[in-house]
């Protein structure tokens, strides 16, 4: 089911645009050799379990069930790594978990238990649990050295990029720092709700900023984003003119809002629904307020300058966010940590 919604490139349910398993199953470990989704091969080692434990069953072949019960447990011992090698994964690399990646690795550990209970009964059952052990660690291996580097694109544009600044834009950071950083986000995005505290624990140290530019995937308002695609994004175009509303009426309310349209201080996140968004906002800056806003031509205005950040450093056809942008150089980075996208920006300053 999961290889099948990876190769069509479909969202499962429950998992639509910045969900724990979108992160998950967007990531850079979600394929092996960043080609084949994990969950293919996954699916293959599976079908094979399946096939030993009926033909251990039901063989009247001897010799035939010995070897399928040995395969069995050869094929625990990579189950019991690969599962447990994931989880790791959820946990300390994405920092997010998918159901039902982690349904199907519990179910596997305990098929992997209990056909070692079942059959590990001598020496030659050990041999077989350490080979397919082993087999485990070597996937894991082969995909940490084969996994996509961190910067996954990146680029120069030749012509000058327009200058966002003079905008009077949202901004983190000290507006005089040595280094102005536009960042496109999208306010579903999960990678960018990810990197988006560590803008600010960066700029604490005064020498970066960072101009927030939404910028929303979906095609109602991006016209960079083809319109025969399905749109993973929709009420994105809303909640970025919202913020951008918010910001144009009260500075300091736009930072209460963008980061609760992020879930700051949540350890579970899912995009906040556009009449939540809207409700959120008049609270904050009024319903006046916020139409008249709304309906002035500044919005309409930076985002169009954005669009064209956006479309202008679009490589291939690739559209990832987040996306940073310094003079025209631009990267769209994938860190685990704010120390690691400070590495990275090394490469654009």
């Amino acid at each position: 089911f999961m290889a099948v919604h990876a190769m069509n490139g479909t969202h499962m349910i429950g998992c639509s645009a910045g969900s724990s398993c979108d992160s998950v199953m967007s990531s850079r470990w979600s394929s092996l050799f960043g080609l084949i989704p994990v969950s293919l091969p996954a699916a293959g080692l599976y079908l094979a379990f399946l096939l030993c434990s009926v033909a251990g069953a039901v063989s009247d072949d001897e010799e035939l069930r010995t070897m399928a019960r040995n395969c069995m447990i050869a094929i625990a011992g990579a189950v019991s790594v690969a599962s447990m090698w994931f989880i790791a994964l959820q946990l300390f690399a994405v920092h997010d978990l998918c159901r039902y990646c982690m349904a199907a690795h519990t179910v596997g550990i305990i098929i992997s238990i209990a056909v070692i209970i079942r059959y590990f009964n001598d020496r030659k059952s050990r041999m077989w649990l350490a080979g397919g052990a082993f087999a485990g660690v070597m996937f894991a291996v082969i995909q940490l050295l084969t996994a996509p580097s961190s910067v996954y694109d990146a680029g120069f544009v030749e012509e000058p990029l327009p200058a966002v600044s003079g905008m009077d834009e949202p901004l983190i950071g000290n507006p005089d720092a040595e280094h102005v950083v536009e960042i496109l986000f999208d306010y579903q995005c999960s990678h960018c709700r990810t990197m988006h505290p560590w803008l600010e624990e960066i700029a604490e140290d005064g020498d970066v900023a960072f101009v927030l530019c939404p910028s929303p995937l979906s095609p109602s308002c991006n016209p960079y984003i083809p319109r025969d695609v399905e749109d993973r994004f929709v009420g994105s175009c809303d909640l970025a003119r919202l913020a951008l509303a918010v910001w144009t009426v009260d500075h300091d309310k736009f930072y209460e809002y963008d980061h609760w349209l992020f879930g700051y201080g949540s350890d579970s996140w899912l995009p906040r629904p556009v009449d939540e968004a809207r409700e959120k906002a008049v609270n904050l800056i009024g319903e006046t307020r916020l139409s008249e806003a709304m309906a002035g031509p500044w919005i309409d205005s930076y985002l169009s300058l954005v669009f064209e950040l956006f479309g202008r450093t679009t490589s291939e056809g690739h559209s990832g966010i987040p996306r940073l942008i310094s003079g025209q150089k631009w990267l769209v980075p994938e860190a685990g940590s704010a120390d690691e996208l400070r590495q990275l920006l090394e490469q654009i300053l």
